[in-house]
């Protein structure tokens, strides 16, 4: 949609931490939550970006995503017997061998997180030879991930502030014909411009719209509560008025401290 409406909404980012490193032909990793816009970041960079640039997705197969670097790359792909062969008989092997042969090139990695044990050992040899630009959901949790992305900058993609995703839901509600006012759409996606789209196609209402990790799981906290309410009925047996009281102003103090820390820690995560 970036491409209609001509507004990506990162004109900081780009100009202050990504071009300086595409310039100096650094690797670096995006980070954000689902449909902050890294996708879109990563189609701007090889737009603008001459030479030999290629994006793919980590959700994909191994087989589709040496197809896509040499046919971005117009490599040629030769068998067992150095015959040169056409992209409908290529195989695995013959693609990573013509694609491990490059010294140089940009090879851009969406959905990083996604990224199979067999895409990860084909990086694990790529990354000394050409430039890693991955992008994903964290945290990162397996290892060998860790390692491939290990010494690579981290860029974050934080949700967009309201005057922004109110630029762009305008500029793109036209091109949607949409009939979602604007206000209703922004509110809705929370800063996540591909919620604003969804929004925008009337997919997404402010009551439905859910990014992950924003809100936390409450349910293991009313387990305890629960419990606790169970103890303390049977422990006020054998109280007195005066002991009981300071039991309940104690219990009132701990949930008052609880619920401050838990609120704080859901805005922590809406920002």
């Amino acid at each position: 949609m970036w491409r209609q409406t001509k507004l990506l909404g990162r004109d900081h980012l780009l100009s202050k931490q990504i071009r300086p490193r595409l310039k100096e032909g650094r690797g670096f990793v995006l980070t954000g939550r689902h449909g902050s816009g890294k996708t879109a970041i990563l189609e701007r960079i090889v737009q603008n970006t001459p030479g030999k640039v290629v994006l793919v997705s980590a959700a994909n197969t191994v087989k589709e995503i040496l197809s896509d670097i040499c046919l971005t790359w117009k490599l040629e792909v030769q068998d067992d017997k150095g015959k040169i062969r056409g992209r409908t008989s290529w195989l695995v092997s013959w693609m990573e061998r013509a694609v491990l042969k490059q010294t140089d090139g940009m090879l851009l990695i969406d959905d990083i997180h996604q990224a199979p044990p067999a895409l990860l050992r084909r990086l694990k040899l790529l990354r000394d030879r050409v430039t890693i630009i991955a992008a994903g959901v964290p945290p990162f949790k397996r290892e060998e991930l860790r390692r491939i992305l290990w010494g690579l900058p981290e860029i974050q993609v934080k949700p967009l502030p309201t005057n922004e995703m109110t630029r762009i839901a305008t500029a793109a509600a036209p091109v949607l014909q949409s009939r979602t006012p604007v206000a209703d759409a922004v509110h809705a996606a929370r800063g996540m411009p591909g919620q604003l789209i969804a929004a925008l196609r009337g997919e997404i209402t402010p009551e439905s719209a859910k990014v992950q990790g924003e809100e936390l799981d409450l349910s293991p906290l009313l387990l305890v509560v629960l419990a606790g309410v169970i103890m303390l009925r049977y422990l006020a047996h054998g109280l007195e008025s005066t002991s009981l009281y300071l039991l309940g102003g104690i219990g009132m103090g701990i949930g008052i401290i609880f619920r401050f820390y838990v609120f704080r820690g859901m805005e922590n995560r809406r920002r």
